[in-house]
Parts: structure tokens; sequence; C-alpha cells
């Protein structure tokens, strides 16, 4: 079985090696966004990207957001110690276009890192 170590690292090579800039996290606590107490999502570093206020770092990018839900529409708190799955802090793994591939892109790249990369059996 493989760490979470070895799991993000694969999944951030696999993007890096498909042409995706690998963007480093952002801190929890958001500096440019007095809407959130933390940053709950991957996309959240973007933000300014997809609402047009920033020009994106790149045209296709990877990340390891470290995120923590406390509250709000994905709150994890109220369930933290009820069982052992349960937590607030995690760490979330994502692929991002900037306009340069969609949907159809993006699931070619999720099924290759899962099936060919990862060898999880598609049957």
């Amino acid at each position: 079985m493989q760490s979470t170590n070895d799991i993000r690292r694969s999944f951030l090579d696999y993007f890096a090696g498909n042409g995706h800039a690998e963007i480093a996290s952002a801190p929890l606590v958001p500096y440019n966004d007095p809407t959130l107490m933390f940053v709950n999502a991957g996309m959240v570093p973007f933000k300014n990207v997809f609402t047009g206020l920033e020009t994106a770092p790149a045209s296709t990018a990877t990340s390891a957001q470290k995120c923590v839900r406390a509250g709000g529409k994905h709150n994890d708190l109220d369930n933290v110690g009820y069982t052992a799955r349960h937590h607030t802090f995690f760490e979330m793994l994502g692929n991002f276009s900037f306009g340069d591939y969609f949907k159809e892109q993006a699931i070619v790249h999720a099924w290759t890192l899962l099936t060919k990369e990862w060898g999880i059996d598609p049957a």
C-alpha cells in the first residue's frame, strides 16, 4: 500500500509530466479573501483567476492544497470525534486548466492516472 506522501507525489508528478505547473500550497489562512476563515478547497488560491481579477500562473496547474473545513456548507467540525474518518484538516489534490482543455481531457487525465499510473482495475 502506498503512503499518503507517495500518493501526493505521484499525483503531482503525473500532472507535471503532462505539462501542468506544480503550484505550492497556499497558506491555510487566505491572505486576500475576507469571506473565508480558512482555505477549504483546492481552488481557493485560484479564486481571483476564476473571477477574472488575476491572470493564471500557467495555462494548466496542479497542487496539493492544505485545507480546513470548520464551518459553512462543508462543515466537518461537528463530526470530529464521532468517527475515525472525520477530521477538519486535509490536503486536496487538484488539477486545473485555465482555458487550455475542458472536461474531455480532464476525464482522460483522471482515467489514465487511476488505471495506468496507480493500477486500479477498471472492471
